[in-house]
C-alpha cells in the first residue's frame, strides 16, 4: 500500500476514509508525519491473541463492549482502553459488535491491514500470514 497523504488542512467526513478503497482509514502515518493512524473501528468477534512490538493502539468505544485479555489480565474495556506494545492481547465484542476507534502510534499499522487482507484474500496459509505479521513486527502468542 502506498501512504495515503491527503494535502495539507484536508477533512474526512464521517462517510468517508482517505481513498475510496480505506473508508475506515481516518489518518495514516502519510496523513500525520507518521504519528499515528486512526481507524474506525467495527468489532464483531475479535483477532487472535498477538503482541505489537512497533506500535501502541487505544481503542475508543462509542458502543459495546469488548472483554479483553492483556497479558494475563483480563478485563471489560469501555470506551478509552489502552493496549501498550509489547504485551500480548485478544479482544471480543460481548453481545455483539462494538463500535469505535483505533488509534495507532506510531503510525504504519494501516500498512500491515493492507498486506494482510491482500494475502488473505488469496487464501495464503498461515505460513504466509506469519510472515506479513513478521514484516510488520506482530507476534503471534
Amino acid at each position: 500500500m502506498t501512504d495515503i497523504a491527503p494535502p495539507r488542512g484536508y477533512i474526512v467526513h464521517a462517510d468517508q476514509g482517505l481513498a475510496p478503497d480505506t473508508p475506515d482509514l481516518k489518518a495514516s502515518a502519510g496523513s500525520t508525519g507518521g504519528q499515528l493512524a486512526v481507524f474506525t473501528l467495527a468489532v464483531d468477534g475479535g483477532p487472535p491473541r498477538h503482541t505489537h512490538t512497533r506500535e501502541d493502539e487505544s481503542i475508543y468505544l462509542f458502543s459495546g463492549l469488548l472483554d479483553v485479555e492483556c497479558d494475563g489480565e483480563e478485563f471489560q474495556a469501555a470506551p478509552g482502553s489502552f493496549l501498550p506494545r509489547d504485551r500480548p492481547h485478544t479482544f471480543r465484542s460481548v453481545g455483539g459488535t462494538a463500535r469505535g476507534l483505533l488509534i495507532v502510534t506510531p503510525g504504519g499499522l494501516e500498512n500491515y491491514f493492507h498486506a494482510l487482507h491482500a494475502v488473505l484474500t488469496t487464501g495464503a496459509d498461515s505460513s504466509q500470514v506469519r510472515a506479513v505479521q513478521a514484516e510488520y513486527g506482530i507476534r503471534p502468542a
